[in-house]
């Protein structure tokens, strides 16, 4: 006799969602439930676990620690000055990347007036075992070095990362500064005012040097004169623009080593009666919400934010979960691609005919 087998399709995913969509509750109150934290009253944490069993869920994240009879990791994403887009695309890329659970991840906003120990001290109230630092807190030694001496496991998002026991993912700003200075020098720019970031911020020096790499591929020198060091801020930057405009000739392009900085170009030029991109083109780097929310939109570099998170979420779980079974944690570096987004701030300057597609092949 021939027993025939059916391939039965894959039982849809439990999520968060399901659990709450379950008991009538938010996400935010499962997660608390699951996490076995307070402020949950009895009968809503009775109907949330009821969903539970129901649905047979385990959290994705925390599903070996379960097994393991200990409790998942806690994870702390820090940023310095995030901003609503960077929020949206990081934090939305975890909660559906199906191979990553939120539930044990915080976003916590580390300001210039906090100090490493106070940080320290509420990532450990927090119980938070590993942290993903954003640029450019990856350049803040003191708190790297108060995360280590705590026993705090840290991986570095957007940042050229040397440290051998620290893994890291990121773009290569150089390159991706080359390639956006050789559309302004394609597109017949050559006096072209730059504007590079805070000079202890490694990513800084990286745009510079692309910058000057992509002059010195068409025969430009670099001049001083066109050079300015700015502190990647809308406020900070508004007298360097007027600086750059008051030139005599001033520049026909401005590359600014940021978004904010960039927008302030531009806005300063408005005011100047300086049209953007008639008489000026400007672009940015990061791809910030600003860069899309302003008129014309910024020309600028965007780095896969949302892919990067993901990557280090996942490698901050994947190191952790060594640590806990006496294994030595992976450390590893990678280099993610990049988008130039060509919008509106971009064009030859007058009398130029345009761009020569003769140096098109350079931007690689």
């Amino acid at each position: 006799m021939t027993v025939r087998r059916t391939l039965a399709s894959p039982p849809e995913r439990v999520t968060l969602h399901s659990v709450a969509a379950r008991a009538g509750v938010s996400t935010m109150t499962v997660s608390r439930v699951v996490n076995c934290e307070g402020r949950v009253k009895p009968r809503t944490r009775e109907a949330v676990e009821r969903a539970i069993r129901e649905l047979n869920y385990v959290p994705n994240a925390a599903a070996k620690a379960l097994a393991a009879g200990r409790q998942a990791a806690a994870i702390a994403l820090l940023l310095d000055t995030p901003s609503a887009t960077m929020l949206a695309d990081m934090l939305c890329a975890v909660m559906d990347a199906p191979a990553l659970s939120s539930d044990r991840l915080s976003f916590l906003r580390v300001r210039d007036k906090d100090g490493p120990a106070d940080t320290v001290s509420r990532l450990r109230g927090m119980g938070v075992r590993g942290v993903v630092l954003t640029a450019p807190l990856c350049d803040n030694l003191k708190l790297r070095r108060a995360l280590s001496q705590a026993g705090i496991r840290i991986v570095a998002i957007d940042c050229d990362e040397d440290d051998p026991d620290v893994s890291a993912i990121g773009i290569d700003d150089r390159r991706a500064a080359f390639a956006l200075t050789v559309r302004l020098l394609a597109l017949g720019h050559r006096r072209i005012g730059f504007i590079a970031g805070p000079a202890g911020q490694r990513s800084s020096a990286r745009r510079r040097a692309g910058f000057e790499s992509a002059l010195a591929q068409f025969g430009v020198e670099p001049d001083a004169s066109l050079q300015w060091t700015g502190d990647y801020s809308f406020q900070g930057t508004i007298a360097i623009a007027e600086q750059m405009l008051s030139l005599t000739p001033r520049p026909t392009a401005i590359f600014a080593s940021n978004d904010a900085m960039a927008a302030a170009v531009v806005s300063v030029a408005g005011s100047w009666g300086v049209s953007v991109p008639g008489s000026l083109s400007v672009c940015g780097f990061d791809d910030a919400e600003i860069a899309r929310m302003m008129f014309p939109p910024l020309t600028t570099v965007a780095p896969p934010l949302g892919a990067m998170a993901v990557w280090a979420v996942g490698q901050l779980n994947e190191e952790l979960d060594a640590i806990e079974q006496g294994r030595e944690p992976p450390v590893r570096k990678v280099t993610r691609d990049y988008q130039l987004a060509f919008r509106g701030t971009t064009a030859p300057p007058r009398g130029n005919a345009g761009e020569s597609a003769a140096v098109t092949g350079l931007e690689q």
